[in-house]
């Protein structure tokens, strides 16, 4: 079983609502997602990580036959991490590494308690905004948040491979021409629709030798 812990993202590999708290009301042979409310990546260690090793004593994940995946980092690449980078106006890269660094700290020490661990990449930005609604926060354009989305992308798969974490990305499927995000796979704003990313992510986990959606 695959156990994908995060905000309303880590619905995507089971294809419950996004509003669902908690463990999805939808279940399938390889995945359980829980969504542990609004979380970012920068306090995800000291404000949420706790919690996230409640639920995984709780559901009782085995560390010898289970994964655990963090869904985390499309609203740091839609509003937190743009807002910085302009805010404090710093280098993206300066800005995203560090961001990473300290979410990391989770990866490792699951990984230390003895956890299959796998990485996830995210997804692109909407090509909506930008936005000051609170319910639909969007900082800058759609090119200017994918190439931040990229480099996330791009930093967080090399630690995993540093440290012997297998890596799942489909972000860069689903960027067409000009650095702009294909709104055919979303059902949202900001989430993807699981039927039509289905396929996709299938073949990404059969790359890492590991079977899913049968």
């Amino acid at each position: 079983m695959i156990y994908t812990f995060g905000n309303s993202h880590s619905h995507l590999f089971t294809g419950s609502a996004p509003a669902t708290f908690g463990v999805g009301e939808i279940k399938n042979q390889h995945f359980t997602s829980v969504s542990l409310g609004p979380i970012i990546a920068y306090n995800f260690y000291e404000n949420h990580y706790n919690n996230l090793l409640n639920w995984v004593n709780n559901l009782n994940v085995n560390k010898e036959l289970d994964y655990i995946m963090l869904i985390v980092g499309e609203v740091d690449c839609r509003v937190h991490l743009p807002h910085q980078i302009n805010s404090q106006n710093r280098p993206i890269d300066e800005v995203v590494k560090e961001c990473i660094d300290r979410f990391f700290r989770s990866y490792l020490d699951l990984k230390n308690k003895g956890y299959n661990v796998i990485g996830w990449g995210g997804h692109p930005s909407t090509t909506s905004g930008p936005s000051e609604n609170p319910s639909e926060p969007i900082v800058g354009d759609c090119q200017y948040r994918n190439t931040i989305s990229l480099m996330w992308d791009d930093y967080l798969k090399n630690l995993c491979i540093d440290n012997e974490i297998p890596y799942v990305t489909i972000i860069k499927d689903l960027i067409g021409e000009n650095n702009l995000t294909n709104m055919n796979y979303f059902m949202d704003y900001c989430h993807l629709n699981h039927d039509k990313v289905k396929n996709i992510i299938k073949n990404k986990f059969n790359e890492i030798g590991i079977l899913v959606y049968g």
